[in-house]
């Protein structure tokens, strides 16, 4: 029978780590059970402290329920406060205990944990209170000192209705991740274009494509989580990209091309993932201002270059290519997916079929030029699995 307390888990990130999260006593302390299981829905093994003023706005009870594991809240005999974590995360830190973490206090159980684990294991700070305290002198000065401290992370609060709030649980949870990494890919700077682009007939309306872009953030997102420094260039998309992911936005080929160019010459990218459903085709003819929806338009098109085309991409740059066909058998995708990775000099090219592409489906074939082999992939998560995978046996 399932546990009630089991989660579903949803990548491998932080499997087989542990992480000794401290609790301090803030309101935001209420949203760090929802922490507590998306970080183990990354496979985590979460270990609770709490200070006592935490207790006073949360049971203990509630942690151990999130983390399938006890909650420390008194130094005790079993020595708990010497950690053996991979990491340790404060959230919500207040300003309390970060000032008394910053001037080497440790009168509890959790505050002791931390200064057992400043300068020798990642620690990170998810800083949570009112504008007005986060505007104290004594606190800056408190943040800047452990700034500098090797392998402290602060992370910077969002500013909302008057308050410096903790950052959401899934965005610490990927900040972790990241973090925490022991993958090749660590620190590698990867970029990855993304979304559709558009070709304006008028100032109103465009031509464009039915991509939403959702592949190319997950790839970015399961790279970033292995800890590669990303950037992304978006083309026109609904959903946010979150800023870790580095985004820059471009509407037209143009401006994709133009954005991802700058970006290979200022941060020069080891990989360069394709992924944006650049428009095959660019108006030749715009209209300026509004056209009246009461006369006819006539539009020219003519064929646009692909962004993995242009001759200015460094050539020690790994490339990752996208080749999306329709109406071929399985066999004439491969076939044209080899020839397209030659011709574009890719190292990974992802090939698949129209008609294999839903809004959760996405079946694809993963094509390795090196091993002169495909993998299959029935979703975003799996390909963006697959990439990773493919790109960290390359460092």
């Amino acid at each position: 029978m399932k546990d009630d307390r089991d989660v579903d888990i949803k990548g491998a990130h932080l499997a087989g780590k542990m992480i000794d999260l401290i609790v301090a006593g803030g309101i935001a302390s209420i949203e760090t059970p929802k922490l507590i299981r998306e970080l183990r829905r990354y496979g985590a093994n979460v270990r609770v402290f709490m200070t006592k003023s935490a207790t006073q706005f949360v049971s203990p009870l509630v942690f151990e329920w999130a983390s399938k594991n006890p909650v420390v809240t008194d130094l005790t005999g079993l020595a708990e406060h010497i950690t053996h974590a991979d990491g340790v995360l404060i959230a919500p830190a207040t300003l309390d205990f970060i000032s008394k973490i910053a001037v080497g206090i440790s009168d509890s159980a959790a505050a002791t944990l931390v200064q057992s684990a400043i300068n020798r294991i990642p620690v990170l700070f998810a800083p949570s209170m009112h504008l007005s305290l986060q505007g104290n002198p004594a606190y800056a000065a408190h943040l800047n000192s452990l700034s500098k401290i090797n392998r402290v992370t602060i992370l910077s609060a969002a500013e909302d209705e008057g308050k410096a709030k903790m950052l959401g649980f899934e965005e610490i949870t990927a900040r972790v991740c990241h973090e925490l990494s022991t993958s090749s890919l660590s620190k590698i700077p990867i970029l990855i274009s993304l979304g559709p682009t558009r070709s304006y007939v008028d100032v109103m309306r465009y031509l464009s494509n039915r991509s939403t872009g959702k592949l190319g953030l997950a790839i970015a997102d399961d790279l970033y989580r292995r800890g590669a420094k990303v950037f992304t260039v978006c083309g026109a998309i609904q959903k946010s990209v979150p800023h870790y992911l580095n985004p820059v936005f471009a509407e037209t080929n143009k401006e994709m091309e133009a954005s991802f160019l700058a970006i290979v010459e200022k941060e020069k990218p080891r990989v360069g993932i394709f992924s944006a459903a650049v428009l095959d085709f660019d108006i030749v003819n715009p209209r300026s201002g509004k056209s009246s929806s009461k006369e006819s338009i006539e539009l020219k098109l003519k064929p646009s270059a692909k962004l993995i085309e242009a001759t200015s991409w460094p050539k020690n740059m790994i490339r990752v290519g996208f080749k999306l066909e329709s109406g071929l058998s399985i066999e004439e995708l491969k076939e044209r997916a080899k020839k397209w990775a030659q011709l574009n000099h890719c190292e990974l090219l992802v090939a698949n079929r129209l008609e294999d592409v839903g809004e959760e489906a996405h079946k694809a074939y993963l094509f390795s030029a090196k091993d002169n082999s495909f993998t299959n992939a029935s979703n975003k998560v799996e390909i963006a699995d697959q990439i990773s995978k493919a790109l960290e046996k390359s460092f």
